[in-house]
């Protein structure tokens, strides 16, 4: 009995510390989920913070690549709009470029044809020419002939003269003979008779012999005299065609690179009308030869503020300052395929030069525009190619693309202008910097825009 309630009692108390240890055991065990749960609520929290931050800066990210994409389609749009003012600029270009080309080739044809009219008019020229020639010749066997014939008339009237002279002896012989034979008249009175027959007639005769040799004398020296003023007056017309002709075939030159000697100086060149010429410096030295000067500058003393009249037709001495004139240049650039060799040089006796290959300018009615420039070489810099198509202006002419200012005036001298140069040769002569000072300029030449004190602008023929 006590064993069974021993027993009893002592599962009682095994089973009160087992309900004590499970207790125990499930607070532990809640503890350790609590601090679990808590950790795990702070990684959790954490790894949040992270995603919130990783969000943050995501959000950041995505911002500035939406910014980077904004200015980039801005980018992209600017330059379309860039592109596409381009295109519309680049089709206008192309338009007036057809519409002068259209113009050029009507030109041409006009100028062909009126070439050809030229060429009708200087032959009927030459045949009139070697008609005159002709008729001067007929007129000078004519007037020798009537001059032999004076000669042979003079010569008849002395002989006739001679003879009355002749004649004046056998009457005075008959007077002496008459003389002797009159013995029964008294002496004084055959004498008397004599006197008077004698005085009577010698004067007489001797006054016609002195008034028709004084009348001959007169009429040969006139006869002379007229032949002579006509031997001249036909020297003169036979030295006129001569020159004429000598100009045309022997003294004058197609171009420089003609001209045989190879020595600098004045040449006569032939135009497009060969029975035309102009005379032109040829620089036979520099750079090869043939190079025939269109404009020179090099001292100041030659002003170059000139109206559109001066620069189509030339000013200055082509052997000093000079400008050579647009329509000679546009004639004889239109003849051949030019190129242009520009020499240049500072205060500081630093020369440069710039050549292009292929240099041609339009005719007036387009304004003597610069047609083309080919290719540029040399030392200088290319300060020319900006002007290609451009017009040129002068103080009274306005054809530049600046809206507000008038270049030609502004800049005391004619160019082409676009708004306003890069290059301009034509400036007043002083030694000065900046775009605002009218100058000799050629802004490549160096970096301070200074001025040039020598510029000399040559053409020569390619072929």
């Amino acid at each position: 009995m006590y064993r069974l309630v021993w027993f009893f009692v002592m599962s009682l108390l095994a089973l009160a510390m087992q309900v004590r240890s499970d207790s125990n055991v499930v607070l532990s065990t809640t503890q350790s989920s609590v601090e679990v749960l808590k950790h795990d609520g702070q990684e959790k929290q954490q790894d949040t913070k992270e995603q919130q931050q990783q969000d943050t800066q995501s959000l950041v990210k995505d911002d500035e690549h939406v910014n980077q994409t904004v200015a980039l389609l801005t980018n992209i749009q600017q330059e379309m709009e860039q592109k596409r003012t381009q295109s519309e600029k680049a089709i206008a270009d192309n338009r007036a470029i057809q519409q002068q080309t259209i113009i050029l080739l009507v030109e041409m044809q006009q100028n062909i044809q009126n070439h050809r009219e030229e060429v009708a008019k200087d032959r009927v020229q030459v045949s009139e020419w070697q008609e005159l020639i002709t008729r001067n010749q007929i007129a000078t066997t004519n007037i020798l002939k009537e001059y032999l014939q004076n000669i042979s008339i003079n010569q008849v009237t002395q002989n006739q003269a001679i003879d009355v002279l002749n004649n004046l002896q056998p009457e005075t012989q008959l007077q002496n003979k008459n003389e002797t034979n009159l013995h029964t008249e008294p002496q004084q009175a055959v004498v008397e008779k004599q006197n008077v027959t004698l005085s009577g007639s010698l004067p007489r005769i001797l006054s016609d012999l002195k008034s028709e040799m004084s009348k001959q004398r007169e009429l040969i020296t006139e006869n002379r005299n007229v032949f002579e003023s006509r031997i001249e007056q036909l020297k003169r017309d036979n030295e006129k065609l001569r020159s004429a002709l000598l100009e045309v075939q022997l003294s004058s030159y197609r171009s420089c690179k003609d001209v045989p000697m190879k020595v600098s100086g004045k040449y006569n060149i032939r135009g497009s009308d060969k029975f035309s010429s102009f005379v032109a410096y040829c620089e036979q030295q520099t750079f090869g030869g043939g190079w025939m000067v269109i404009q020179h500058r090099f001292d100041g003393s030659l002003s170059f503020d000139r109206n559109w009249s001066a620069y189509r037709s030339g000013f200055g001495d082509v052997d000093g300052e000079h400008w050579l004139g647009l329509e000679r240049i546009h004639q004889f650039t239109r003849e051949h395929d030019c190129e242009l060799l520009v020499e240049l040089k500072d205060f500081y006796n630093n020369s440069k030069h710039a050549r292009y290959s292929l240099f041609r300018i339009a005719s007036e009615s387009l304004q003597y525009g610069i047609l083309s420039l080919g290719d540029y070489s040399g030392t200088a810099g290319d300060s020319l190619s900006s002007h290609i198509r451009i017009l040129f202006s002068t103080p009274d002419r306005d054809h530049d693309y600046d809206n507000e200012n008038h270049c030609a005036e502004y800049y005391y001298g004619g160019w082409w202008f676009y708004n306003c140069f890069h290059a301009y040769l034509n400036g007043e002569y002083q030694n000065a910097s900046g775009n605002s000072v009218s100058r000799i300029a050629w802004d490549d030449f160096d970096t301070d825009q200074r001025s040039l004190s020598y510029s000399r602008m040559m053409i020569r023929p390619i072929n």
